[in-house]
């Protein structure tokens, strides 16, 4: 059984207290509209519509995207994709501590019963 470490307790405490959380990404884009005499369809450089955001992500293995507007609610998914992003940070963080105390207790363990391990202990 492993022992948290104050390091480890302070990453779980922070782990807990992340919300919200989104998973995908946020895109801006500007869209042409369907009307000929409209000025997005100006020149080819001309600015369409916008900005709007898509924010997309998978659910089910399937792609789900949805079309955001500047407010409120499009602020929470950017608040949720840092906390997200975070998640991730922090998650390998505590596998990484995780696997160097796995590494450690095998190195232990494994010095005494190799073969052949008096050999290579010996300085010429």
């Amino acid at each position: 059984m492993t022992t948290l470490t104050s390091t480890n307790a302070v990453v779980w405490e922070e782990l807990m207290n992340l919300s919200p959380l989104c998973s995908g990404s946020l895109h801006e884009q500007y869209l042409k509209c369907g009307k000929g005499n409209c000025s997005c369809h100006a020149s080819a450089e001309a600015p369409g519509h916008g900005p709007y955001y898509l924010w997309v992500r998978r659910i089910g293995g399937k792609q789900v995207n949805r079309t955001l507007r500047a407010g409120p609610e499009l602020e929470r998914v950017r608040k949720g994709l840092a906390n997200y992003e975070r998640m991730q940070q922090l998650i390998r963080k505590v596998v990484a501590a995780a696997e160097r105390e796995v590494l450690a207790a095998e190195r232990a363990v494994a010095k005494e019963g190799k073969k052949n391990s008096k050999r290579r202990l010996k300085q010429p």
